[in-house]
Order: C-alpha cells, then sequence, then structure tokens
C-alpha cells in the first residue's frame, strides 16, 4: 500500500513539474497559504509583509477566487487587515482579479493583474509566486503555497 501511495504521489509530481515545465497550468483552484510577500506603499517605500505581521490564505474556484488576510502581533490576537472576494480570469502566465465584494475603497470596476509562476519544491509542494505591475510600476510580490 505504501508503495501505491508513493507512486500516485510521484505521478502527481512529475505531472504538475511537466505542465509547469511547458508553460501549461491546468488550474489554480485550491486552497493557498501566503508565505511572504511585499508592497509598495503611498510613500513608495518597500514593505515587507512579515514586519507587519500579515498572514492570508485564498482560494480559488473555478472562475472565483476569494481572500482573507490577518495582522498577527504577538501582544495581541490577529486582527482583520484586508478581503476581497470575485470573479477571476488566468491563462498560462496572468490572472487578474474582479473583486464584486471588497473591505478596501476599490469601485465596482477595479481590477487587479498579476504576472505568475508556479514552482514544484523538493518536498513536492506547488509554489506560487506572484507580481503585480500597475501603469508599468512593479507594486506587489507574494509567494503562496498550496495547502
Amino acid at each position: 500500500m505504501r508503495f501505491y501511495y508513493s507512486s500516485i504521489l510521484l505521478l502527481t509530481v512529475l505531472t504538475v513539474s511537466s505542465a509547469i515545465a511547458h508553460g501549461r497550468v491546468e488550474t489554480l483552484d485550491g486552497a493557498w497559504s501566503l508565505q511572504s510577500g511585499q508592497y509598495l506603499d503611498e510613500n513608495q517605500q518597500w514593505v515587507d509583509y512579515q514586519s507587519r505581521g500579515l498572514t492570508a490564505i485564498k482560494v480559488i474556484a473555478g472562475e472565483y477566487f476569494s481572500f482573507t488576510t490577518m495582522q498577527q502581533s504577538e501582544a495581541n490576537a490577529p486582527t482583520f487587515w484586508v478581503a476581497a472576494s470575485g470573479r477571476l480570469v488566468y491563462d498560462d502566465t496572468t490572472y487578474t482579479e474582479y473583486p464584486t465584494l471588497n473591505s478596501f475603497d476599490a469601485s465596482a470596476s477595479a481590477s487587479f493583474s498579476f504576472e505568475y509562476q508556479l514552482e514544484v519544491l523538493e518536498n513536492g509542494q506547488i509554489a506560487w509566486h506572484t507580481k503585480r505591475i500597475e501603469n508599468g510600476e512593479l507594486k506587489e510580490l507574494e509567494v503562496w503555497l498550496k495547502r
């Protein structure tokens, strides 16, 4: 039985690795946990997510996404930071979120586009590297792990 599960795991990793290597992504569906990131703030300074104690989970199901970000601190319980949900459109290298519900000041026509790459790590986990560029300027970098 152990051989069977090891074989299934190896086949899955090889299939995903092959799809990634050939530029084909079958799906981003699933739950993702934020591992690291940084964003360009209103003062044009890079802010590391870890310095803010930010943690997040993003769920993608078909053409829809939802994420919630919390701020952790040593002294207090986690506090709400930001959340959004809505439609999602993606291909092999870019994806765009169209939030219909959100906790930030975005208009109903707002969208957020990201370039991305998937990476199969040595332990078989899938890392999702994203970067958001607005008007030719890099605004945000994130790394997510598939749960």
